[in-house]
């Protein structure tokens, strides 16, 4: 980490050289505010007691000094003195937008370029070292296999549970299901289903999701996992205009049955504030009707073709016949999941988490 050479006090704010050269200005205003103190903030929440609105206007220090590892800030009014660690200032040295999410490299990819990413069960349940392993593997690649999960409902829970609570929705928490149409979705049958994300008829669709196979007796049913990321970039670089409609047209998703109408409406690929691409949201067996103006309409269509087509490519898919004992997690913000049809008996189990939880889990952990 980079030290500070010099302090440079200015009419509106704190110049801090640093030793490779960079230099930052923080406001008078935001050193007050992000003083570290206890009554600026609190020492056990470390939510923040200041009173924002109420410290004068025209706020300015009236000297600096570093002590330690400690920049002082003496100010020009009846403020008490702010202290700020030069830890804490190097953090925010680089003016930037906000962000929020846990920052893990991704590695984009196709079935050509894909080694399944494995973890081993016993890593996982043993330390808090094997839950970081697991859940930064699973955001690099959008999804991880946890082997020699024993194959029981209960054993597939306590594995989520290491991460966070389990998400409750229309399905109940943690689930077990089999094809016997138990519920409104074709989950519950043997039928093929192509590459989705689950919840694009929720305002929140769950981020993350896990699935156990806990029996298999038949024929087919190969899982099977796309990049939904390399789809996007791929369609931006190949069909520009076609990824600016996948980016702009809000696709409204429902889900009718066992006494719930559900609906909720975003686009394929939703940017955030920054522009950074945040999740990849499409099902086609959940569309809900909507017409715009000719034009768009076939837009639209002309762009979820090409979608669909690159997420059905043989080239694109990663395939797999679950077996009992492997635990599949994966991003459903990033990654679209389906399999093939198949005969026999197929028990499954699985739960939701939210996407919060996980990235508050990878930070605890760090």
């Amino acid at each position: 980490m980079a030290s500070i050479e010099s302090l440079h006090p200015t009419d509106t704010s704190l110049e801090v050289a640093w030793s490779d050269g960079v230099v930052s200005r923080y406001p008078w205003l935001w050193l007050r505010d992000h003083a570290l103190d206890p009554e600026t903030l609190h020492p056990i929440t470390q939510q923040r007691q200041l009173f924002t609105a109420r410290v004068p206007r025209g706020l300015r220090g009236l000297s600096t000094q570093l002590v330690g590892d400690t920049v002082e800030v003496t100010w020009d009014v009846l403020e008490p003195v702010s202290r700020l660690t030069v830890k804490f200032l190097a953090k925010y040295r680089y003016p930037r937008v906000a962000r929020s999410s846990v920052d893990v490299p991704v590695t984009l990819w196709n079935a050509s370029s894909i080694s399944t990413p494995i973890i081993d069960h016993h890593e996982v349940m043993g330390s808090d070292a094997g839950v970081r392993h697991w859940l930064t593997t699973t955001l690099q690649y959008g999804f991880s296999i946890v082997v020699g999960t024993p194959p029981t409902a209960a054993a597939s829970e306590a594995l989520l549970r290491r991460v966070a609570y389990i998400r409750e929705t229309i399905f109940g928490g943690f689930w077990e299901f089999q094809p016997d149409m138990a519920r409104a979705d074709t989950a519950y049958s043997a039928l093929e289903l192509r590459g989705h994300t689950d919840g694009t008829y929720s305002n929140d669709a769950p981020g993350f999701q896990m699935l156990h196979c806990l029996e298999f007796d038949g024929a087919g049913g190969e899982s099977t996992m796309v990049d939904g990321y390399a789809i996007a970039r791929r369609i931006e670089a190949e069909q520009p205009e076609l990824f600016e409609v996948l980016s702009s047209v809000a696709v409204p998703g429902q889900y009718l049955g066992d006494g719930a109408h559900l609906m909720a409406a975003r686009p394929v690929f939703r940017h955030d504030h920054t522009g950074r691409l945040a999740q990849v949201s499409f099902n086609n067996y959940d569309r809900a009707p909507f017409l715009l103006d000719d034009h768009d309409m076939i837009a639209f269509y002309d762009a979820i073709r090409l979608f669909d087509e690159i997420a059905n490519e043989p080239s694109m898919q990663w395939r797999h016949v679950l077996r009992p004992g492997e635990a599949m997690l994966f991003d459903n913000w990033r990654v679209l999941h389906g399999r093939a049809s198949f005969t026999g008996r197929r028990r499954m189990c699985g739960g939701y988490l939210n996407r919060e939880d996980v990235d508050s889990r990878l930070r605890s952990l760090h």
